[in-house]
């Protein structure tokens, strides 16, 4: 179970569908279409200061074995991130804290802590992360891998056949794909590593809203590389927008610290 965990941290901290392989229509795009279209989905996304996930059920998908864990997770918007895992009766095993310079993962069962910051993650899973773009992964709005803003610019748009829409966003390194829904909804973030094989798909779906919040209630990532693959399916059954949330740093004093090196190679 602690490398089934492992796998799901490495799966939050990343890091072919159809919808990114069908043959697509290039429309010769008006300029100021995709800034509308991008003004539209930050329109649509949630919007919130603080949300507390009392309750989320994650399945895990390895090399053909499932397993299924329970989490909290509660997010200050632009501050932090913390994730518990609790896989037995709703003892905390594992609990990540990520900040906009630092992760910190709390193996509490075996008393490890495991730290990085988010250069030397990426150099070690093959994708570029950092505190902006993950949030933006996680809460479903949109964002430009690795960029502190919307670089318009550097956006290009595309009309699939569905009449959805698809915004792409390279770097060097990285391959970004969104696609919005007729709606302007995110269903769907792909990240893919241009020197290897490395990719992250992420999706979005059952939309609900909740004190005039629409948010998905199911995430699905999907890890990839050349080695191996991993799913996780996230599904919200309880949460709270806007209220007040307390993130109370883990005392590291009881913890040995571990290189983070020995978790993602878990």
């Amino acid at each position: 179970m602690k490398f089934k965990i492992s796998i799901l941290i490495a799966c939050v901290m990343l890091v072919s569908c159809k919808s990114t392989r069908t043959v697509t229509k290039t429309n010769a795009v008006k300029s100021g279409a995709i800034e509308q279209l991008i003004q539209k989905v930050q329109e649509t996304q949630p919007q919130f200061k603080t949300a507390n996930i009392g309750k989320m059920t994650m399945a895990l998908d390895y090399k053909n074995n499932k397993y299924n864990v329970s989490l909290s997770c509660k997010i200050k918007k632009d501050s932090a991130l913390y994730i518990s895992v609790q896989p037995f009766m709703g003892i905390e095993m594992f609990k990540a804290e990520i900040t906009a310079d630092t992760i910190r993962v709390f193996d509490k069962l075996n008393k490890r802590l495991y730290i990085s910051d988010y250069i030397n993650l990426s150099k070690k899973i093959g994708i570029n992360v950092d505190y902006l773009s993950l949030q933006s992964l996680i809460l479903n709005q949109f964002f430009c891998i690795g960029q502190n803003k919307i670089v318009i610019d550097s956006c290009k748009l595309v009309t699939l056949p569905t009449g959805n829409s698809q915004i792409n966003f390279d770097t060097e390194s990285i391959a970004q794909t969104t696609n919005v829904a007729t709606n302007n909804a995110i269903t769907q973030v792909a990240l893919k590593s241009k020197s290897n094989n490395s990719q992250l798909l992420t999706n979005y779906s059952d939309f609900q809203t909740e004190n005039g919040i629409t948010f998905p209630k199911r995430i699905n990532m999907i890890a990839t590389n050349q080695k191996t693959s991993a799913s996780c399916d996230f599904d919200i059954l309880k949460i709270e927008f806007n209220g007040e949330i307390k993130l109370t740093p883990t005392n590291s004093n009881r913890f040995t610290r571990v290189n983070i090196d020995q978790l993602l190679k878990k």
